[in-house]
C-alpha cells in the first residue's frame, strides 16, 4: 500500500470513528431527553450497535438505499442525515424530516437515499426487495442496503422479502442486526437455529 493511499485508509477509518461516535452522542442526549419527558412517544436507542450502520453505510453512495428499523436513528445518521432535522422530529416539529409526525420510529429522507424507519417488526424487508426491483427496472448499478433484527427474521415479511429479492436476483444487501431480544424475547427462545444468518441458505442467497 503507497502513501497516498495509506493516508486515504488513515481518514476513512477516521471518519468511520467520529461516525460511531455521532451516533453514541446523539442516542446519549437522547436518553437524556426522554428521561426528562422532552421527548413524545416510544423511543428506542441503537447505543451499541454503532459499528454496524457506519460499516455498511461506509460503502455505500449518496444515492444509494437504506431501509430501516424502529431502532434506526444510527442508519439514519450513518447515512448522513442532518442531526438537527432528526432531532427536530423526535421533538415533533415541523422541521423535522416527517414534519414532526414521524418520530422516532418513522423517519424518512429520500434525498439522501432513507426510504424510511418503520416502528412494524420486519416491514422493511420487502420494502426493500420493492426498491431493489426499481433499481433494476432502471437498470442503474444501486443497492439498497435492509436493515433488521432478530426478531424481524421470525415474521412472515421476512421469508417472502427473502424469496423475491433471490428469485429475481435484486441487488438488496440484507443486513442482520442480532442483538439476542425481541424486546424481552431472547432469541434462543424463539429460533431454533444457532445462526439465524443460516436461513439464508434457503433462498440461495450468499
Amino acid at each position: 500500500m503507497g502513501a497516498d493511499s495509506l493516508e486515504r485508509h488513515k481518514q476513512q477509518l477516521l471518519m468511520m470513528y467520529q461516525n460511531m461516535l455521532r451516533i453514541r452522542r446523539f442516542e446519549e442526549r437522547l436518553a437524556e431527553e426522554n428521561a426528562q419527558g422532552n421527548i413524545p412517544g416510544l423511543l428506542h436507542l441503537y447505543v451499541g450497535e454503532e459499528a454496524v450502520a457506519v460499516g455498511a453505510c461506509s460503502a455505500l453512495r449518496k444515492d444509494d438505499y437504506i431501509t430501516s428499523t424502529h431502532r434506526g436513528h444510527g442508519h439514519c445518521i450513518a447515512k448522513g442525515g442532518d442531526l438537527r432535522k432528526m432531532m427536530a422530529e423526535l421533538f415533533g416539529k415541523e422541521t423535522g424530516y416527517s414534519k414532526g409526525r414521524g418520530g422516532s420510529m418513522h423517519i424518512a429522507a429520500p434525498d439522501i437515499g432513507i426510504v424510511g424507519c418503520s416502528g412494524i417488526a420486519g416491514a422493511g424487508i420487502p420494502i426493500a426487495a420493492g426498491v431493489g426491483l426499481s433499481i433494476k427496472l432502471r437498470k442503474t448499478d444501486q443497492v439498497c442496503v435492509c436493515f433488521f433484527g432478530d426478531g424481524a427474521s421470525n415474521t412472515g415479511a421476512f421469508h417472502e422479502g427473502m424469496n423475491l429479492a433471490a428469485l429475481w436476483e435484486l441487488p438488496v444487501v440484507y443486513v442482520l442486526e442480532n442483538n439476542q431480544y425481541a424486546i424481552s424475547m431472547p432469541a434462543s427462545k424463539s429460533t431454533r437455529l444457532g445462526s439465524i444468518a443460516d436461513r439464508a441458505a434457503a433462498y440461495d442467497m450468499s
